[in-house]
């Protein structure tokens, strides 16, 4: 019945943000550069990172024309899970979970 109206199932890809700009890539390198010279200097670094889960919707695969690309750029407006973690560089590591 789907084929009829002249769609094909894809799978689903969520649009990425452009992280890999030139622009990125050198700052990325610069702040590496910087570490390495702090790390020489026994100083204790913490490394944090914050991640969630909001979402919702697990969609994987959808119908949609042959033609277009099987993108979500929509996002669902839920409570979400954060979980902050650190690392130092004496190996002890820190957590949050809110």
């Amino acid at each position: 019945m789907k084929q009829e109206l002249g769609l094909t199932y894809r799978i689903a890809k969520k649009v990425p943000i452009q992280s890999n700009s030139d622009r990125c890539l050198v700052l990325r390198k610069m702040y590496a550069w910087n570490m390495l010279d702090i790390l020489e200097t026994d100083q204790r670094i913490i490394n944090i990172d914050e991640s969630w889960l909001n979402e919702t919707n697990y969609t994987r695969m959808m119908w949609c024309p042959p033609s277009t690309p099987a993108t979500m750029t929509s996002k669902s407006v839920a409570p979400r899970i954060a979980l902050i973690a650190a690392l130092d560089t004496d190996g002890k590591v820190y957590y949050s979970l809110l």
